[in-house]
Parts: structure tokens; sequence; C-alpha cells
């Protein structure tokens, strides 16, 4: 497992009817809205440092397909010089392709890899180091479609499927505390850090700086990234102290 001193923090931007939006708890009933230019809201982020997007296309997502892909290409060419991971409804090599076709850097993929682990073996070889699987947990079980619907797989064997399966990097939600500004499920995460030799993003509940150097200390453990929400669109975290503890 490749070990990082160095974290990345990624603002999310989440995207419904072409708009940044924030959810609680992955509710779709449960929607705040932001910002009705996408485009503004990565250059906000990039204008306070960060070097990375995490970009979920919620009405794809819920669709099963693309939906907000013009938007996301935009963004791409934009900022050519931004990492940008992208999930939400990619459940094909066709959109797989699409993605990294106009240059997106990696893609998640989640409902798809729970509902058929085999469709891994079925990827571009040759894609598999841009792939995330997106391990979304609601009640320990993997939530799929949207994080609509529970699956029948537990975090620890989903887990080792992927393993099996040489998945490079998992982004790992606690749905209960994601958009809720309660703070992280700090506990859950060092369980699958230790079970685990995939790096881990994590994501859901990141609220305060206080998060931030928890997780931090998670680094040389296999904690690749943070994924950082509502807090920045709430100003509970400030984005450049964020960064500056996260890169050093």
């Amino acid at each position: 497992m490749v070990l990082y001193k160095i974290m990345k923090i990624l603002p999310a931007i989440d995207l419904k009817g072409g708009k940044c939006v924030r959810l609680n708890k992955g509710d779709y009933k449960q929607v705040t809205h932001y910002s009705d230019n996408p485009l503004e809201m990565a250059e906000t982020w990039m204008s306070q440092g960060t070097n990375n997007l995490h970009i979920v296309d919620l009405d794809g997502a819920k669709a099963g397909k693309p939906i907000n892909f013009t938007i996301i290409e935009s963004i791409r060419k934009e900022f050519p010089n931004l990492f940008i991971q992208v999930g939400g409804g990619i459940r094909n090599q066709e959109n797989i392709d699409r993605y990294i076709d106009v240059g997106i850097d990696k893609v998640i993929i989640g409902t798809k890899v729970v509902a058929d682990p085999e469709f891994i073996k079925k990827i571009d070889a040759n894609l598999l180091n841009k792939i995330i699987v997106d391990v979304a947990v609601k009640d320990e079980m993997l939530a799929v479609q949207g994080w609509n619907e529970s699956s029948s797989y537990n975090t620890n064997d989903f887990i080792k499927i992927l393993e099996q399966n040489n998945i490079s990097e998992i982004v790992f939600t606690d749905i209960s505390k994601d958009g809720m500004l309660q703070g992280i499920n700090l506990e859950k995460i060092k369980e699958i850090i230790n079970f685990s030799n995939i790096p881990l993003i994590a994501s859901g509940g990141v609220t305060s700086i206080e998060d931030i150097q928890n997780l931090k200390k998670l680094a040389g453990s296999g904690l690749s990234g943070i994924i950082i929400g509502k807090a920045i669109y709430e100003n509970k975290i400030s984005l450049p102290e964020a960064i500056k503890i996260a890169e050093n």
C-alpha cells in the first residue's frame, strides 16, 4: 500500500439540476442550494488554494447515467491544472471512457461494483489506476442507487473483494454523518485503515479543523485524502487552513 504523508484536500461540488447543492445524509428531499454557477464555485475553491476537486453528479447517481456531464466537462476545460475526480451514475465502460477522454483524472464507481463485483474485471486494465470505488455505508451496510437503497454487503466483506481485484483507492462515507456538520466517524475510518491495504479518502461529516487534524494523523497509515463539503460552504472550515494542515 502507498502511504501518504501529504493528503489531498478535495472540496466537493455536488450537482443537481446544474446547480451546486448539498444534501443531508444523501436525502434528495433535504437540499441546500449554494450556487447557480458550478464554474464560479470551482474558481472560488481554486482561488483559496486547492489543486483538487471532488465532483458528484447527483442527478446521474439517481438516474444511473451521467446527467451533468456537460457542466463537468466545462469545469475540466476551464481549469486544466486541477486534479478532478468524478462520481455519480458511472455504471459502464462507456461512461468511464467518456470522463477519461475529456481529461477527468479519476472516476468513482459505487452502485455498479456493489451490484456486480465482477464488473471490476471487465474494466480496461489500463484504466484501473483511474478507478476509485465508493464505499458509502448506511447502518453498517453498503448503500447504492444514489445512497437511496441498502445492499447486502457489510463494509469489510466488500473491501475484501476490492482488494482481491486490485482497486487502488476508495472513498469512505458514513452517510449518517454526511451534510450534518456533526463530525466524522473517526473510529470507523481507523477500523477500515487497519483492516484494509487500500488507500482511503475520508468523506462525510468533516466539520472542523479538529477533524482535519485528527485525520492528518492517519496519513502515514493509509489515509490519502479528505473530502470537505458543507463545512466550507457554511464557513465552518477555512479551506486554506485545511490545505496547510494536510500538506505539512
